[in-house]
């Protein structure tokens, strides 16, 4: 007889994912393959709801509620034409840490009659690992270390036969970064202020004593610091980040940061494929990522599209089974 309890799930569920500087909406349902995902639509509204995150008391802006409010109700009206069977809410880094934070997710939620769960870093860096999981381009790999950066938190993850045995969340997000060490983001990046960043960026890897060995595991990148930086090497060669190749090398990254810091905000922000709304980050990021490559003894990574929310929706559809 035909088992019908192993047929996957046919029907969509949708992920709202309140990041630092974006918030994303997923719909999605199983794949034919166990443990894979189908994408039935997604949309990114660029809303950096995080400024302030690098200040010792760190408050959401009335301005980044209010935008917060706007984005979000106009994903959940998205997700519903959709019918999905559940729709969750996630907040990461900047809803975690700031003093209002409980006062913003109790207005989302009389706003949208959903709840939004505040995720820990823990949780945050486990959910991002079980997304990466999905991706087909990485079926083939075993053992692996990823990172994700946000606008305030830097996620580490190791995988070992595909499952997550190291997964940590670290306050190395390039909002929080930019804010601590960039005096005046519209301006050149100077080399003292490269330094200061690289110095505490090695110093909090250190101290959390993250194991990158061995050096011949992959290392795989997600997070819309790595989408930008994709996004402006693929226009060099005029041709779409879609069909770029996911691999990106130190010397890559290295170029690209140079180029950035010796520009203003302005001539950035007239760079083909550099979205304007991380135009003044983007230099703080890959100075981050750059040192982190270092640290870990990789010449290259593999950039991945799949993610925290691609973790949330395969957590939904497992407990429809």
């Amino acid at each position: 007889m035909f088992d019908t309890r192993r047929m996957p799930i046919r029907e969509n569920v949708a992920v709202i994912d309140v990041g630092s500087n974006s918030i994303k909406l997923l719909v999605a349902q199983s794949g034919e393959k166990p443990g894979s995902l189908e994408t039935t639509f997604t949309e990114t509204v660029e809303t950096r709801i995080s400024q302030g995150i690098g200040h010792q008391s760190p408050n959401l802006t009335e301005t980044a509620i209010s935008a917060g409010l706007k984005s979000i109700g106009e994903l959940v009206r998205l997700a519903y034409r959709y019918q999905p069977k559940e729709i969750r809410m996630v907040a990461t880094s900047a809803v975690r840490e700031a003093l209002n934070g409980l006062e913003f997710v109790e207005k989302v939620n009389r706003a949208t009659g959903l709840e939004m769960h505040i995720l820990s870093g823990k949780e945050e860096a486990a959910l991002i690992g079980k997304g990466l999981a999905c991706d087909p381009q990485l079926s083939g790999m075993n053992r692996f270390v990823q990172m994700d950066i946000g606008g305030g938190s830097l996620e580490l993850v190791r995988f070992d036969q595909r499952r997550i045995v190291h997964a940590l969340s670290l306050r190395l997000g390039t909002v929080r970064l930019a804010e601590q060490f960039v005096e005046n983001r519209a301006s050149r990046v100077d080399s003292a202020t490269e330094s200061s960043i690289q110095t505490h960026v090695e110093n909090s890897i250190r101290k959390s004593k993250f194991d990158f060995s061995p050096t011949s595991d992959p290392m795989v990148a997600t997070g819309g610091a790595f989408i930008a930086t994709r996004a402006v090497l693929a226009a060099q060669v005029d041709t779409k980040m879609e069909n770029s190749p996911p691999t990106l090398s130190i010397n890559q990254i290295a170029t690209l940061k140079t180029e950035l810091m010796g520009q203003t905000l302005q001539e950035r922000m007239r760079i083909p494929g550099l979205p304007s709304t991380r135009a003044d980050i983007l230099p703080t990021a890959l100075i981050t990522i750059e040192k982190i490559m270092q640290l870990a003894g990789r010449n290259q990574l593999i950039h991945s599209f799949y993610n925290l929310r691609h973790g949330v929706a395969t957590e939904m559809l497992e407990s429809l089974l």
